[in-house]
């Protein structure tokens, strides 16, 4: 039997091949951008997966060459863009997948924040519109100052903003009305909530919820939010992580989400948790990686499970904490042309046993340094406790040099 995936992120694609064939299967990928998953390529046995080029955008396409194949018993649903196709694909070919109305509501952030503050979730609503006809005089009345305005399907941590007083709003309009890559179309003005973030990863089945782990965050100085580091697992006390939990179960309940994976950036304000976005996916870059090492779990099991219509395996592990893992974005120092990283050769004797997983390759364009786009690679370092690897990785990190041109 067959598993498709449809895009997915872009590290551990060789733990959904693992997964797959433990129960069975094999897996083709789909993928309009194949050099997206150059590294997970290079790393598997050429026999282990096949790949599909074609336009993964188009659901028409995509189903034209899913009942090509015979023994179809599954579709992946991984990456945020593709999410509704995806979905869209598996109801048009009766295959198992997760609610796309309760899917739709959590990707759109404005409709998200005004559901968790209409249902006791939230302390404070969101403001949705459109820039190119707001008004900047209503919206100053409306808007709670301070506020982060951002793209209502936004992802990278790309147009955000952080708006402190009335007289910023102006120019993060301008800004967002030349913006090419909105991907909502519309804009939401949320609270600005203070505390350090994390992010939990969850997966549901049949309206039970389980915390797998939880990821503390680190981001830029402001105005920016760019995600600079995370390790991984934060030790919660007890009574913290038992209400996270109920907490987490309670909002997914609440929308219809009873069964998938879910990658969740929260803050713990003064107030207690507020959230920032419930994504329906695993975390990106490392998140995953750094969830098996630290466990010894194979946690995208959890993707082909849900494909074939199954309880997640995972949700009845009770894994003993191994080791703790670190992940940092090296980013370019400024836009330009990538040209390399130096002193990787210095990380072989380096404790952690720090490794580089490579995002952009020399010659490529950097546009922008303030968000995501800006990420030339990501480097994992382990330790004892996550606190030992987050030194080990910072230690590492400073051993390395970006070229650019």
């Amino acid at each position: 039997m067959t598993i498709a995936v449809l895009e997915t992120i872009n590290f551990g694609l060789g733990y959904l091949v693992d997964a797959a064939r433990e129960r069975g299967h094999e897996v083709i990928l789909l993928t309009g951008e194949r050099s997206r998953y150059t590294h997970e390529l290079s790393k598997a046995p050429g026999d282990s997966i096949r790949v599909v080029d074609v336009d993964t955008g188009n659901v028409d396409e995509v189903i034209s060459i899913l009942r090509a194949v015979p023994d179809l018993a599954g579709l992946v649903r991984m990456a945020d863009p593709w999410s509704l196709q995806a979905l869209a694909v598996a109801d048009r070919l009766g295959l198992p997948h997760e609610n796309t109305e309760a899917v739709s509501l959590l990707r759109d952030k404005g409709r998200l924040r005004r559901h968790l503050y209409d249902n006791g979730f939230s302390r404070s609503p969101s403001v949705v519109f459109d820039p190119l006809t707001a008004n900047p005089a209503e919206l100053i009345r409306l808007l709670p100052f301070p506020c982060v305005v951002k793209d209502v399907a936004g992802s990278l941590s790309q147009n955000v903003w952080l708006v402190r007083k009335p007289e910023e709003l102006a120019s993060v309009l301008v800004a967002a009305r030349h913006a090419e890559d909105l991907r909502g179309g519309a804009l939401t003005a949320e609270p600005y909530f203070l505390g350090p973030m994390y992010s939990a990863e969850t997966v549901s089945w049949a309206g039970e919820t389980k915390i797998i782990g939880v990821t503390s965050r680190a981001l830029s100085p402001e105005p920016h939010f760019r995600e600079e580091m995370g390790s991984f697992p934060v030790n919660l006390p007890e009574t913290m992580r038992s209400e996270l939990a109920k907490w987490l179960s309670a909002i997914l309940c609440s929308v219809g989400y009873h069964e998938g994976v879910t990658h969740t950036e929260f803050i713990i304000t003064t107030g207690g948790f507020e959230i920032v976005e419930i994504n329906t996916r695993m975390g990106g870059a490392l998140i995953g990686e750094s969830i098996n090492r630290s466990l010894g779990i194979n946690f995208h099991s959890a993707f082909i499970d849900l494909a074939l219509g199954r309880r997640p395996l995972v949700m009845d592990l009770d894994p003993e904490i191994r080791q703790g893992t670190t992940q940092i974005a090296v980013y370019a120092p400024g836009v330009g042309t990538f040209d390399g990283i130096s002193g990787a050769e210095q990380l072989r004797d380096h404790p952690g046993t720090p490794t580089l997983y490579p995002i952009q390759s020399p010659g490529d364009a950097i546009p922008a340094t303030t968000d995501q786009r800006g990420v030339l690679a990501m480097l994992l370092a382990d330790g004892e406790t996550a606190e030992l690897s987050l030194h080990n990785a910072l230690s590492a990190a400073g051993k390395l040099t970006v070229r650019m041109r």
